[in-house]
């Protein structure tokens, strides 16, 4: 008998998708859903956060607010959106001091204010664990949404930030390595929200999602989507600083910037041309935009390390069966 622990999360959504018969003009599969509404489409996403998969031991309340909204937020980013509200419900036990909820809700609030928008309301439920849900609003220009198709041969990666910061500040905070700034990152993610904006309207880019679930698997994902293969340069990966004081193994190194997730950075193909064109939007912004590789028409997903070719799998988070860090 098959079950999600056979299927895994991404192949359980595609069951789905084939039961859903949705009316929106983009339905389930990308970052978010796209309601035609005249000449803008209305983005609208749905995440999660329980405890066993997502709080980690070290974030406290004010952290987990945070994150709920920015999780959400950043994929209104994947789609090129300005975001325009979000509701949260909150499944809580009656044992949580006031204090808890009020904290949490704090970094509800303030994370949806630094990014110009607002907490519009939601729903309280008594549950036996922690688990919220937030459900973001955002709208786009119909000839500036970004989707997870449409890379062509030729197109190259790129990537905004860094990689491999979320990974070591959860590390860190396992093995007290006192590495701050990366537990922060971990901790309250910071969603691509302008960086998502300028994308759209640069009129350059061909495809888009978040880095959520790693490196790997959102390559996995936009070739999927694509039907191409993708190219990717292993030395060309903008590394975080702390991979190195995380780990001092190569490997390991390699493996929390290809596969560990978290570092909700957008990851997007461009238009052989625009490279320049990348530089200046960078420069613009003051957030780095790097290629790291190239979209090609092979029979697999390559990654370049020093010059050695090898196939890169599919290693990244994913519910129901991965494996634990």
């Amino acid at each position: 008998m098959k079950t999600l622990g056979t299927l895994g999360e991404r192949e359980t959504i595609r069951i789905i998708e084939k039961i859903i018969k949705s009316d929106a003009t983009i339905g389930p599969g990308d970052d978010c859903a796209a309601i035609d509404i005249g000449n803008r489409y209305l983005l609208v996403t749905t995440d999660m956060m329980v405890t066993k998969a997502h709080i980690p031991k070290g974030m406290g309340p004010y952290d987990i607010g945070w994150s709920i909204v920015a999780v959400n937020l950043s994929d209104i980013a994947a789609m090129g959106g300005t975001p325009l509200g979000l509701v949260t419900a909150i499944g809580i036990t009656r044992g949580h001091p006031i204090e808890f909820i009020e904290q949490m809700v704090d970094g509800m609030n303030d994370c949806a204010r630094r990014f110009n928008t607002s907490i519009v309301g939601g729903d309280t439920k008594e549950h036996d664990d922690l688990v919220l849900c937030g459900t973001a609003f955002g709208e786009v220009a119909k000839d500036g949404i970004l989707l997870r198709k449409g890379a062509k041969a030729g197109d190259l990666i790129a990537v905004t930030g860094s990689l491999g910061r979320a990974g070591s500040g959860f590390f860190s905070m396992k093995k007290a390595l006192g590495l701050k700034e990366a537990e922060d990152a971990l901790k309250r993610p910071w969603p691509r929200v302008r960086e998502g904006m300028l994308l759209s309207k640069s009129g350059f880019v061909t495809s888009a999602m978040d880095i959520s679930d790693g490196l790997s698997t959102s390559i996995f994902e936009l070739s999927r989507n694509s039907g191409m293969t993708f190219e990717v340069d292993y030395t060309r990966i903008p590394k975080a600083k702390e991979v190195e004081m995380a780990f001092h193994d190569l490997e390991r190194q390699k493996d929390l910037v290809l596969n560990f997730g978290d570092d909700y950075e957008l990851l997007f193909t461009i238009k052989r041309e625009a490279e320049d064109d990348l530089g200046k939007l960078s420069q613009e912004c003051g957030c780095p935009m790097t290629v790291i590789g190239k979209v090609t028409s092979g029979e697999e997903n390559i990654l370049i390390d020093n010059g050695k070719r090898e196939k890169l799998e599919n290693l990244g988070y994913e519910h129901f069966r991965t494996r634990q860090p």
